[in-house]
């Protein structure tokens, strides 16, 4: 189809009430372990996906959030792999209304979930109600899978597609995710990163001694810091043995799509976290390279000893650190936890204890060329007017090795997100002319989707 002003004037004109339907979402404050609010997040999704007019079928066990399972259409089959938890909205101080009070201020809503990933879920939605409104029937079929356990590495989503395998067998995946930089360029990624969480404890004393001892008893905060200083280098990069072990070098073509991004697109981070340089001083394509084609090591959580008000002077017995590892092809998690334990044996802190605290998953990454990716790209440039940026990979991870492996579907994104939708932050946000746009977007890629012959070879 080539007009499509007739469907952009009804999504523009619904838009007040689907603005509504959103704040009611993102007023479900469904994080990781409040057992009523995902389940009450999960009713409001699949009573959603049922008013949009497809059959849906809960899947799960006693004790885990459920995966909705809905469907729609005939045709070529494309899997939308959403969810419905969200992170954690700690620490509310930093909140400029509370995070589950949702806000419009200067054209963002302003909530927990917003953006990832009940704003970029429901804007897919409304691309398929738009699309049914204005020409009755979709050209194609598409499957919704929309978990509730995303942010905590899906540890049953693998066990769900196991009891029902036939939901991993689709033409083409579109992800969560995808976003505009700056300049107002749609970004299309063609892959997402693998990543192991783990959890370290060390203890150097039987209690928490008095810190006038200091200066004969080890201190578990030291002995952690060394620990975790022997995992990078002195600029702050990832080094410790093994982590680049099974790795799958990037092909030429995937080296010269991340040369070709703008450099705005590193350099809009710089902005957006008021810093001046990046770590080891990465500018240009050095900057890019290891954003999207090189493993990370991050400590995202230290704790020990006394952090309450006040002053309680000791000297620790405990430590603790929780790291994530962002992987690429083709790095196996188990493999690398391995590698992990390793290192701090061989360098003297075989008394730091590693544990995975959630879970591992493994890099997914699809040809840039791949029928879903280019249906993506020609339906976002026709919406923003500009030729959308490919990334071979999201940065983050989702969990599509799970979804996608076994049958070789290929996968893509696009969405609404900007280096100042604050994901995973404080006042995260979404604008909702850009999520207007990703409907726009949604009903021209059913249509492209719809125009190749098959996604996947058979």
């Amino acid at each position: 189809m080539d007009d499509y002003a007739g469907v952009d004037s009804s999504i523009a004109a619904q838009m007040p009430r689907w603005t509504a339907e959103l704040i009611e979402f993102c007023s479900i404050p469904s994080e990781g372990g409040d057992r009523d609010a995902l389940r009450t997040a999960q009713l409001w999704v699949s009573a959603r996906l049922e008013r949009l007019g497809c059959s849906v079928e809960v899947i799960g066990v006693d004790g885990a959030p459920s995966l909705v399972v809905a469907e729609i259409g005939d045709g070529p089959t494309v899997t939308c792999v959403q969810h419905y938890d969200v992170q954690p909205a700690a620490p509310l101080d930093l909140w400029l209304s509370p995070p589950y009070e949702p806000a419009v201020r200067d054209g963002r809503l302003i909530a927990r979930g917003a953006e990832d990933n009940k704003g970029e879920f429901l804007a897919r939605v409304w691309g398929l109600e738009a699309y049914l409104a204005a020409f009755g029937r979709l050209p194609c079929r598409v499957r919704f899978l929309v978990e509730g356990e995303e942010e905590l590495g899906s540890p049953h989503l693998a066990g769900y597609l196991d009891r029902r395998p036939e939901l991993r067998v689709a033409d083409g995946a579109l992800m969560e995710g995808g976003g505009v930089d700056d300049e107002g360029r749609p970004i299309v990624q063609c892959g997402i990163r693998g990543m192991l969480v783990a959890e370290l404890a060390v203890r150097t004393i039987a209690h928490d001694a008095h810190s006038s001892f200091a200066a004969l008893l080890p201190n578990a905060a030291i002995r952690m810091s060394q620990a975790i200083a022997s995992l990078f280098d002195a600029e702050g990069r990832p080094s410790f043995d093994g982590l680049l072990d099974g790795i799958v070098p990037p092909t030429p073509e995937q080296i010269a799509l991340v040369d070709a991004l703008p450099d705005q697109l590193a350099d809009s981070l710089l902005h957006a976290f008021e810093i001046e340089r990046f770590v080891a001083g990465r500018k240009g394509s050095a900057a890019k390279r290891a954003a999207i084609l090189e493993p990370t090591c991050n400590v995202s959580g230290l704790w020990s000893g006394y952090i309450a008000p006040g002053i309680m002077t000791i000297t620790p017995a405990e430590a603790h650190a929780r790291i994530d590892i962002r992987l690429v092809p083709d790095q196996d998690p188990d493999s690398v936890l391995v590698r992990l334990r390793e290192h701090l044996e061989s360098h003297g802190f075989g008394d730091v204890a590693v544990k995975t605290r959630n879970w591992g998953t493994r890099a997914y990454w699809s040809p840039s060329d791949a029928p879903i990716v280019l249906s993506a790209v020609r339906a976002a440039e026709s919406v923003w007017g500009k030729r959308p940026s490919i990334l071979v990979t999201d940065p983050g991870t989702a969990p599509m090795w799970d979804v996608c492996a076994e049958h070789g579907v290929a996968q893509a994104d696009f969405g609404a997100a900007t280096p100042a939708s604050r994901a995973h932050a404080p006042n995260e946000n979404i604008r909702l002319d850009h999520a207007e746009k990703v409907a726009r977007t949604m009903v021209r890629f059913l249509d492209q989707v719809a125009a190749s012959v098959r996604l996947t070879p058979s």
